[in-house]
């Protein structure tokens, strides 16, 4: 299959090594040195035990691919609507689309360029940091689990959920989709921006208390929001799941806000905690520790061209 990784950084760098072992993989990405190093030295994907060198293709425009059977996107989610705009060269009529990103409403920013029946989303439990160009370390192995928009076009899931699996990535399908994106959000609205602040690695969480405690109220707020959605998660839970026993698995994972933070890039955040905070208005629901931590990564931001 020819598969078009659309953003290359830690995440899509972590998939489009074990896929280019069976398919004709091609990472796009604007980083010049990643492309280049990728091409000349290949992708090394580093883990506590071993380093493995990947072979895969790399861009840096969508013009140099052409259509592809599927795009993965894994751009920053505050770039997705851009990206998409600007990547209309690898869809063809049954190019499927596949968003693992961060965050909530990547699906409503791709849909006005890709066929909705052609549209898969998911999210996936593995974290990665970029340690340098064509050189990324895997901090933890997780299922990827995917869906569609109200169970549409089930035989694509199905195709993809083997492609995965084939390439050694544990994947699965899920008819409940959105109760996962749900629970990931949650994950990501208690670590990211906590750990970004704090300039800690997400076991950090494990180990302070206040920090915890941060986080928990965090996602206590997150999960009255998806209850109003129709969604019903366990604050509790999630909190001593993924930051508690989550820490011994990727508890040296850099979070992707705080490796946003590190090189001075624009955050996640409005897709993340402030998407909480959105989505709690229209329901009239308090999100006062959401509001206050998307204000402080916002300075956070703003602060860049200060230093």
């Amino acid at each position: 299959m020819k598969i078009a990784i659309l953003g290359a950084g830690a995440m899509g760098s972590l998939y489009g090594g074990p896929l280019s072992l069976n398919n004709e993989v091609y990472l796009i990405d604007t980083w010049n040195e990643h492309v280049n190093e990728i091409n000349e030295n290949g992708l090394i994907i580093q883990t506590t035990n071993e380093e493995k060198i990947f072979h895969p293709k790399a861009v840096t425009s969508a013009e140099d691919v052409g259509v592809a059977d599927l795009v993965i996107i894994f751009v920053k989610s505050v770039h997705t609507a851009a990206a998409l705009a600007g990547s209309q060269a690898l869809f063809g009529e049954d190019t499927i689309a596949l968003t693992l990103q961060n965050g909530y409403g990547n699906d409503e920013d791709i849909l006005p360029y890709v066929r909705e029946e052609n549209l898969l989303i998911g999210t996936t439990a593995s974290g990665a940091t970029v340690l340098q160009a064509g050189k990324v370390f895997q901090a933890g192995i997780g299922p990827t689990n995917i869906g569609t928009r109200g169970n549409l076009n089930t035989k694509n899931i199905d195709k993809i959920v083997q492609l995965m699996n084939e390439s050694g990535i544990e994947c699965y399908a899920s008819d409940n989709i959105m109760l996962a994106i749900w629970t990931k959000l949650m994950v990501n609205v208690g670590i990211n921006a906590v750990t970004a602040l704090l300039d800690v690695r997400n076991g950090f969480l494990a180990e302070c208390t206040p920090a915890y405690e941060i986080a928990e109220e965090l996602v206590k707020e997150g999960t009255c929001v998806a209850k109003a959605e129709g969604y019903e998660l366990d604050a509790a839970a999630i909190a001593e799941k993924y930051y508690i026993h989550g820490a011994k698995v990727v508890g040296n994972n850099r979070s992707s806000m705080l490796q946003d933070v590190d090189k001075k890039r624009k955050t996640e955040i409005e897709k993340i905690n402030g998407a909480v905070v959105r989505i709690g208005k229209k329901h009239n629901i308090a999100t006062p520790y959401n509001e206050l931590i998307v204000k402080l990564i916002s300075a956070k931001e703003e602060s860049y061209s200060f230093q």
